[in-house]
């Protein structure tokens, strides 16, 4: 076997998982090195089969965490041919739907990938013109909006996210050859998050594992951070999990905590639902930090408290990249990083903003406006992945022939040779996606799908700088396509599986967590466990310095004034004095 040494830098229990040959459900704790075993798994396997050419299957459930992985890789010098890494989705369109388009009656003659501003716009039309009022509710979840929105998607040869897992499962069990095909190339599959894994996405994964009972398996992840339940997550036991595979597992666990205070794993394991004693590891573990619980504070001078915090950090010694400002949701941040960055002009922040495009991997013109606004000598590899994608989509979703001569470099060719001839962003990005398309020898007055979807890009574009106000000067654009770096800003959802120094979260209130459209007819005890699994996640990010504030001040929709979280999870609080 080829060198192994990265395995050194594992502890005996990490070793275990990457080296035994069963089918595993690891359960981690945070900060047990989850990703890193993950990860040495996956290397492990591509060392020890170093000649053969099935892949091994990494499934995340972001893209920030399949980039991770990625990047570790990489780093200990794992042939790409050797690895895939990527969400559920991507694995689904690129080793399901686009192999065996022609199986399946709806994709056939072509389809293209909407995203949820096309739902809405469609949503919106059949309302009107069914005449209902739905108030706050899901329209989809209405029979007579469903049935026609479905109609309206088969008419337009379209699919929407939720779409590609349905059809990728009707393509695998109903043609078993499809699924022996696929297992016949894959060594392993490592499920990441597995508790946020749905019903069908264990369907797709056991019709594979199914057709090739060789395929190893293997689920990681902690039961007491499935905080997507609410979209259909579900943590399967070992019974469970076998029963649906048809092959036996072996549950083992991770329970050491290599990043925390053993005073903030103290913390924040009064918010587990299991009986999973953790110990903290870490060389800071006996180190007393900062531990912080306020719910006095009134809303209005919250900003300027927390941009104190940050600066008080920094003069500390901890680093920008190191510190974590979190809410529940993306709204209750954007004024946040807006004011933020107003007290404090001279720190960075790696923060959200309300930008011209919002970007999606799985929209061609996006993947266009990425190239089109990145500097050409940056990353080259990840350029000509974003090109080899184009071309995927155009040829494998909207069935457009292109030259032989059309290829990554080509791609790459045009888009460098397209200049900037307007400070107006999207001015320039009409005329740019125009003379891009020409270059590869594409015409929306012929590819008529190809049209609507340029023109849903363009209009969606429209529509955000005309609600937000945004600028529309080209380096608004380029902007957002920049990496960010410094302090992070983001959702409790959007930092689970990362770890900071410093977390200050706010918006710790009944109706925010969770979400007040989730507990609607729900038991006291369901809120209750939905609370402790947002609260677990987001103290779990900390390494030593924990800073929460449910702030005076604030309603729901329905106008009750909410409480601190105090009265829904009982355990004992520790008040720090911030001055």
């Amino acid at each position: 076997m080829d060198n192994i040494t990265f395995l050194d830098k594992l502890n005996q229990q990490q070793r275990q998982v990457c080296v035994s040959e069963e089918n595993i459900l690891l359960k981690a704790c945070p900060g047990s090195g989850k990703t890193r075993t993950l990860t040495y798994k996956l290397a492990y396997s591509v060392k020890k089969n170093n000649t053969s050419k099935k892949l091994n299957i990494a499934i995340t459930y972001t893209n920030r965490a399949a980039d991770e992985i990625k990047e570790r890789l990489e780093q200990i010098d794992i042939a790409e041919d050797k690895f895939w890494v990527g969400t559920i989705h991507q694995f689904c369109l690129e080793f399901i739907i686009r192999p065996y388009t022609m199986y399946h009656n709806r994709l056939r003659k072509g389809y293209h990938i909407i995203d949820e501003y096309v739902t809405k716009q469609y949503t919106k039309e059949i309302i009107e013109e069914l005449g209902i009022d739905i108030g706050y509710d899901e329209p989809l979840e209405y029979p007579e909006i469903f049935k026609k929105y479905q109609t309206k998607l088969l008419n337009e040869k379209e699919i929407d996210f939720d779409d590609i897992l349905k059809i990728s499962y009707d393509l695998v069990n109903k043609n078993k050859f499809i699924a022996d095909n696929i297992s016949g190339i894959v060594r392993t599959i490592l499920v990441d998050e597995y508790q946020d894994t749905n019903e069908l996405q264990y369907k797709i994964l056991s019709s594979i594992v199914k057709s090739n009972k060789n395929i190893q398996v293997t689920f990681v992840g902690d039961t007491d951070q499935a905080i997507y339940g609410g979209l259909g997550g579900v943590a399967k036991n070992c019974d469970e999990l076998q029963e649906e595979f048809g092959v036996n597992f072996q549950e083992k666990r991770l329970d050491g905590c290599y990043r925390t205070t053993q005073r903030l794993v103290d913390y924040y394991s009064n918010f587990q639902s299991k009986s999973m004693k953790i110990y903290a590891s870490s060389d800071i573990k006996d180190e007393n930090g900062i531990l912080v619980y306020n719910n006095t504070i009134a809303k209005s001078d919250l900003y300027e408290k927390i941009a104190y915090i940050v600066k008080k950090e920094l003069s500390r010694g901890v680093p920008d990249k190191e510190i974590c400002i979190i809410a529940p949701q993306w709204w209750l941040l954007f004024p946040l990083s807006k004011k933020i960055k107003e007290l404090l002009p001279n720190v960075k922040f790696d923060a959200p903003d309300i930008t011209p495009i919002k970007y999606d991997p799985m929209n061609v013109f996006c993947l266009t406006s990425k190239l089109l606004f990145t500097e050409p000598g940056r990353k080259i590899h990840l350029r000509k992945k974003i090109a080899n994608e184009i071309i995927d989509i155009l040829t494998e979703e909207y069935k457009i022939y292109l030259s032989e001569k059309i290829d990554s470099y080509k791609i790459l060719k045009i888009i460098n040779s397209i200049s900037e001839v307007d400070e107006n962003g999207i001015v320039y990005l009409k005329k740019a996606i125009n003379d891009f398309l020409i270059g590869i020898g594409v015409n929306l007055k012929i590819e008529l799908s190809l049209q609507k979807a340029y023109k849903d890009f363009i209009s969606k574009i429209e529509d955000r700088v005309k609600k937000n106000k945004l600028s529309t000067d080209i380096d608004t654009f380029k902007q957002y396509f920049k990496e960010k770096d410094g302090v992070v800003i983001n959702t409790f959802h959007g930092v689970k599986g990362e770890e900071y120094t410093t977390v200050i979260a706010f918006v710790i209130l009944n109706g925010y967590i969770p979400h007040w459209n989730t507990i609607i007819n729900k038991s006291h005890d369901y809120r209750e466990s939905e609370t402790k699994k947002l609260l677990y996640v987001v103290c779990s990010r900390a390494k030593k310095n924990l800073y929460l504030f449910s702030e005076q001040g604030r309603t729901t929709k329905k106008g009750m004034f909410l409480k601190s979280t105090d009265e829904i999870v009982e355990i004992d609080y520790e008040y720090d004095d911030l001055k």
